[in-house]
Order: C-alpha cells, then sequence, then structure tokens
C-alpha cells in the first residue's frame, strides 16, 4: 500500500461521523442539539444511552486508530508518518460529511495515539485524566491532563522527531476547536478546597 493511498484512506475512515450516523438511527435526533453541539461520542452518549455510546465512541477511536495502525505495520515514518496522521486529524475536524465543520477530534486523537503507542499510551492517559478529574470538575482542564499524558510519552518514553511534529499539529488542531473553553477556569472539588483551607 503506498502512501497516497494511505492518506487517502486516513482521511476518509477519520471523518466518517460515526456518533451522529448512530445517534440519529437510535434515536432519530441530532446529536448536535445536546451537550456542547459536537457531533462526538459524549453528545451520543447522552442522547442515545450508554450502549449507543460506547460503539459509537469506539467506532470514533477505530476510524483513526486502523488507519495509523496498518501505516506503521507497513514500516510508514518519518514524514510519510507525518502527513497520514495529520489526514486523520484534519478529516475528523474538517469532515466533507458535515460540511467541513466536524467534531473535536478528542476520540480520533485517542485512536491516533493508541496506534503509535502499541495501546501502552492509554493507561497513562487515563490516570492523567482521573487524577485531574478527582481534584477539580472543569472538564477542558480534565482534556489537559490527558494531552499532559500524551506528551510525557513522546518525550520521554518513546521520543521521535516525527512524534513530536505529530503531537504539535494535533494539540494546536484541537486547542483550535476548543478555543471557547480556554477562558474557564479551575474549579477545584470541595475535599481540594478543605485541604487547602
Amino acid at each position: 500500500m503506498n502512501l497516497y493511498s494511505l492518506i487517502l484512506i486516513s482521511f476518509i475512515s477519520s471523518s466518517i461521523p460515526w456518533s451522529l450516523i448512530l445517534g440519529y438511527v437510535f434515536s432519530k435526533k441530532d446529536i448536535r442539539e445536546v451537550g456542547d453541539n459536537n457531533p462526538g461520542g459524549t453528545n451520543a452518549l447522552k442522547l442515545s444511552g450508554i450502549k449507543v455510546g460506547l460503539i459509537a465512541i469506539f467506532l470514533d477511536i477505530s476510524k483513526a486508530f486502523f488507519p495509523i495502525y496498518i501505516a506503521l505495520k507497513n514500516d510508514f515514518e518519518g514524514i510519510g508518518l507525518f502527513l497520514i496522521c495529520v489526514s486523520a486529524i484534519t478529516g475528523s475536524i474538517f469532515s466533507p460529511f458535515l460540511k467541513f465543520k466536524g467534531g473535536k477530534s478528542l476520540s480520533v486523537t485517542c485512536g491516533l495515539w493508541l496506534a503509535i503507542s502499541s495501546g501502552i499510551i492509554g493507561p497513562l492517559i487515563c490516570i492523567m485524566m482521573a487524577f485531574s478529574h478527582l481534584i477539580q470538575k472543569t472538564h477542558f482542564w480534565t482534556i489537559m491532563f490527558g494531552w499532559l499524558g500524551i506528551l510525557i510519552w513522546v518525550l520521554l518514553f518513546s521520543f521521535e522527531i516525527e512524534y513530536l511534529f505529530i503531537y504539535l499539529f494535533n494539540f494546536l488542531l484541537v486547542m483550535y476547536k476548543h478555543k471557547k473553553e480556554f477562558d474557564q477556569k479551575i474549579i477545584f472539588r470541595n475535599w481540594v478546597r478543605l485541604k487547602k483551607a
């Protein structure tokens, strides 16, 4: 399989709005009408229930995981791997199926890094986000702790220059989609406030 085929496959696969499709099939409603108006798995879960939501999240993770996994199995690295990953991210955020107004790309980000790390990064992200959720309740900052977990893995456990560039591109584009949330303050949980007092 050549580079151009994988770039195209990665873009098309990641642009398929599985959460939106499943939400509509099972609830006959547009999941963009609830929550943060994002066509992602969290809103599918809110609208269609936990089973549909979890399937949607799994599919949204898989749509980036498999093209990148295939690329790695075919020994793509360097600029080739970077372009395949970029196509997955841009496919999700600028989906042609959604008039180029896609989602926030968090599930695709998860799938991308799970593929690159052979799944190792999953527990690290979960630990970082769980710790954040334990001490504070602002969703945006929980996401930021997840990004910190990815950066720790890239810098300390598997440093490759292409991974750093993939991380930077991925982070900047996803942050662009979260730009409305930048002003959200950290709201510490009561037990942390009490301890600080």
